[in-house]
């Protein structure tokens, strides 16, 4: 701060204390604030110190150069109130580090503190959402494009766990990303229940009944303790 910027000062804090400003009274204040530059935080700091109560009621409030250096510091000090050091190419380095924190700190301080992001909420989820969400991007097919069109199984109730609109299939009681083959049927326009897997789902039934059929004694034991053993692990 020079001697100009110092009687600027000095006129800033006469509006509130009515002294006599001089030029011998700006070079004082430019000597002891030679360190500090002439900004906003300075005649913030003026305002500060006057529209706060003497300890004393009636006391006559007279701000020194001092009394600037303190209250400058404290408001920069509110602006770093919770500053976190945004990492920067060279921080492996120490005194690059170094140089790059006290830049971030000087500029929050100069009241650039950069802008937080904040996080947007969660969109509030329905069956009707979920629905509107599956079916999206999805073109109605014409007649010709029917029997090749595949559709997505979300787009229907699932009639074997009783899934509804939108949610995935339960298998074990637990959500799982791979719809049951009769909810895929369904969403396609086949029926529920495919005969031919339901033949060949009774053909290998009846194969393991005959091949049990044919085990002996103590065939049947060992294939009991392995069970049991799978069980139990």
């Amino acid at each position: 701060m020079n001697t100009a910027e110092a009687g600027r000062l000095l006129m800033h804090a006469a509006a509130f204390d009515n002294r006599q400003p001089s030029a011998t009274a700006a070079e004082a204040w430019a000597a002891a604030l030679h360190d500090l530059p002439f900004d906003q935080d300075g005649l913030t700091a003026i305002a500060r110190y006057y529209g706060t109560a003497p300890q004393r009621p009636g006391d006559r409030l007279w701000i020194q150069p001092h009394d600037i250096r303190t209250g400058r510091a404290a408001i920069r000090a509110e602006r770093l109130d919770g500053f976190q050091y945004e990492p920067q190419p060279g921080d492996d380095n120490p005194a690059q580090y170094l140089r790059n924190l006290r830049q971030q700190q000087r500029a929050v301080a100069d009241g650039n503190r950069p802008a937080v992001a904040a996080r947007a909420l969660p969109p509030g989820r329905t069956d009707r959402l979920d629905t509107n969400l599956v079916l999206v991007g999805q073109v109605v097919p014409r007649d010709s494009e029917e029997a090749t069109k595949t559709f997505s199984p979300l787009s229907v109730p699932c009639p074997q766990c009783g899934a509804r609109l939108g949610q995935h299939c339960k298998k074990a009681g637990h959500p799982t990303t791979t719809a049951h083959a009769a909810r895929t049927r369904v969403a396609n326009g086949e029926p529920a229940h495919d005969p031919a897997a339901e033949q060949t789902a009774e053909q290998r039934r009846a194969a393991a009944a005959a091949y049990l059929e044919r085990l002996t004694p103590e065939q049947r034991a060992e294939l009991a303790a392995f069970e049991q053993q799978m069980n139990a692990s």
